[in-house]
C-alpha cells in the first residue's frame, strides 16, 4: 500500500475480515477451477514460513480445505492465476451486450453516448490483472452481481460524461464502479441469500463489504487514490445517513457521489422494478424523493438522461383492477403516516443535546422524510380525492400522476424500513452515549415493530 493511498482512506475504516485468511472467495475459486483451471503461480506460504501449497498446484476443494484456518503470508489472490480471464475485449463485449439488451441504454447510446467511448476505458483492464481475476470470478460465481456491476459502470460513466468531466476522471469513476462490490465476493452467501428478514447483525455484516472492497483495492498496484476513495464512499450519503463513516456532502468526493447515485438507481431498478417488467422511467419519482441524500447535480442529470430516452411510463393497472388498486393505495397511505408518526415521536422525544453523532444521523433521517414526503404528491388532498373516486367506480386506467404517487409510496415504505433497521442496529450495538436514551428508544421501538412490513 503506498503512502498516497493510505492518506485517502480514513483510519476508522476497519472490519473483521482478514485478507491473509482463506474466505468464501477461495471456495468460489475452487468451484471455478473445475471448468476454468486456477493454478498456484508462486508458493503459498504460511505467515511463519511453512510451505502450504507449492507452485503449479491446482486450486480445488481439497487444497482450499487444507488452507482454511491458516494465516497466509500473502493474500491468496496474489498467488494464483486463472487460465481464462475476462479480457478488455470481453469486458467491452459484455458492456455492449448490456446496452443492446436494455431498451434504456440502447436509447442513450443512440442519442448521445456513442459505443466508441467505451473502448478506451475498457483497455485499462489489461494493466489490472487482479481486477481481471475478481471480475472473472464474479461473472462465473455471482453473475447477477456482475450484471448489476456492468449497469452501475455504464451509469457512472454516462453521468460523468454528462457532467463534462475530463476523460481521465470519467475513466476513474468507471473503474471505481467496476470494482466497488468486490468485497461481496468474501461474504457468506447464506447471509447474502437469506430469505428471512435480516437481523441487525446481518445488516452490519453485509455493510462490511465496503471496508473489504477498500482493503482489497488498496493492495492493487495501478489503482489511483481517487478510485479507492470513491469505492470507500459508495454507500455514504450527502445528508450523513450513509455508511461506514456517516460522512456529509462537504466530506465526500465527486467520484464517490457519482458512484453512490449510480449504485442506488441500479439497486432501485433491479430490486423493485425489473422483475415486474417495469422501466427505468419509473426510477424518477423515487430519485426525486431522495435528493437530500445525493449530489443534486447528479440527480438532475439522471432525470434528464431518463427523460431524454423518451421511454413512456406504462400503465400499472387498468379497467376493473383500478378500484382495488386505489383502495390499496389509500390504506397504505394511512399505514405509512401512522408508522412515520410513531418513529418521529420516538426519535424526536429524546431531544438534540445528547452529542451522539449516530443518533443525530437517525434524527436527520426523520427530518429528511418529513421534509421530502410531506411536500410530495403523496399527501395532497387532490390525490386523496382522485383515489377515493377511483376506488368507488371503475376507470379506464391509472393516471401518470397516480402511478408516480404509487412509486413515491413504495419509496416512503423503503425509507421507513431503512430507518427502522438503522434504529434497531443503533439500539443493539451498545454504542449509544446515554444508556437512558437507548432504553427509551428500545421501549419506543418495541411498540413500533408491529407496524414494520
Amino acid at each position: 500500500m503506498s503512502r498516497d493511498q493510505q492518506s485517502f482512506v480514513p483510519d476508522e475504516i476497519s472490519s473483521a475480515w482478514n485478507p491473509l485468511q482463506v474466505s468464501v472467495y477461495a471456495d468460489y475459486l475452487a468451484l471455478l477451477s473445475a471448468k476454468n483451471p486456477v493454478v498456484v503461480v508462486e508458493d503459498i506460504l504460511a505467515l511463519d514460513g511453512e510451505l502450504l501449497l507449492a507452485r503449479t498446484a491446482l486450486i480445488d476443494q481439497k487444497n482450499i480445505a487444507y488452507l482454511k484456518n491458516k494465516t497466509l503470508a500473502r493474500p491468496l489472490a496474489h498467488s494464483i492465476h486463472i487460465e481464462r480471464l475476462i479480457s478488455a475485449d470481453d469486458l467491452l463485449q459484455h458492456l455492449l451486450d448490456t446496452i443492446r439488451s436494455t431498451e434504456y441504454f440502447q436509447s442513450l447510446a443512440e442519442r448521445k453516448h456513442p459505443l466508441s467511448s467505451l473502448t478506451p476505458v475498457c483497455a485499462m483492464l489489461s494493466n489490472l490483472p487482479l481486477v481481471q481475476q475478481f471480475i472473472t470470478v464474479m461473472a462465473a460465481q455471482m453473475n447477477d452481481l456482475y450484471q448489476r456491476t456492468l449497469c452501475v459502470s455504464l451509469w457512472s460513466l454516462y453521468i460523468a460524461q454528462e457532467m463534462r468531466l475530463p476523460a481521465h476522471d470519467s475513466g476513474e469513476i468507471f473503474w471505481a464502479a467496476i470494482t466497488h462490490d468486490v468485497g461481496i465476493l468474501h461474504l457468506d452467501p447464506q447471509i447474502l441469500n437469506k430469505t428471512d428478514e435480516l437481523t441487525a447483525d446481518d445488516w452490519q455484516y453485509v455493510q462490511s463489504h465496503v471496508d473489504i472492497s477498500t482493503k482489497i483495492l488498496l493492495d492493487i498496484p495501478g489503482l489511483s487514490p481517487a478510485i479507492i476513495t470513491a469505492v470507500s464512499e459508495h454507500h455514504e450519503r450527502c445528508d450523513g445517513t450513509g455508511y461506514p463513516l456517516a460522512k456529509v456532502e462537504s466530506e465526500l468526493s465527486i467520484p464517490g457521489q457519482i458512484l453512490a447515485v449510480a449504485d442506488a438507481i441500479v439497486g432501485i431498478y433491479f430490486n423493485r422494478f425489473k422483475a415486474q417488467g417495469r422501466r427505468w422511467r419509473e426510477v424518477i419519482p423515487v430519485l426525486e424523493m431522495n435528493r437530500a441524500a445525493y449530489l443534486y447535480r447528479s440527480c438532475d442529470i439522471v432525470t434528464t438522461m431518463i427523460l431524454r430516452s423518451e421511454l413512456p411510463l406504462p400503465n400499472l393497472v387498468s379497467g376493473s383492477g383500478v378500484p382495488e388498486f386505489a383502495e390499496r393505495m389509500l390504506q397504505q397511505n394511512f399505514h405509512l403516516q401512522n408508522w412515520f408518526s410513531q418513529l418521529r415521536d420516538c426519535l424526536i422525544s429524546v431531544g438534540y443535546t445528547h452529542g451522539d453523532r449516530k443518533l443525530h444521523a437517525l434524527q436527520n433521517v426523520v427530518l429528511h422524510i418529513a421534509t421530502t414526503f410531506k411536500g410530495s404528491m403523496l399527501f395532497k388532498e387532490d390525490l386523496r380525492e382522485s383515489l377515493e373516486s377511483m376506488a368507488s367506480e371503475e376507470g379506464n386506467s391509472i393516471s401518470e400522476v397516480v402511478a408516480d404517487a404509487s412509486l413515491v409510496q413504495q419509496e416512503m415504505a423503503f425509507h421507513l424500513q431503512r430507518l427502522s433497521r438503522m434504529m434497531q442496529m443503533y439500539i443493539s450495538s451498545g454504542e449509544g452515549k446515554d444508556p437512558k436514551i437507548t432504553k427509551r428508544l428500545a421501549e419506543g421501538f418495541a411498540k413500533i415493530s408491529g407496524l414494520i412490513k
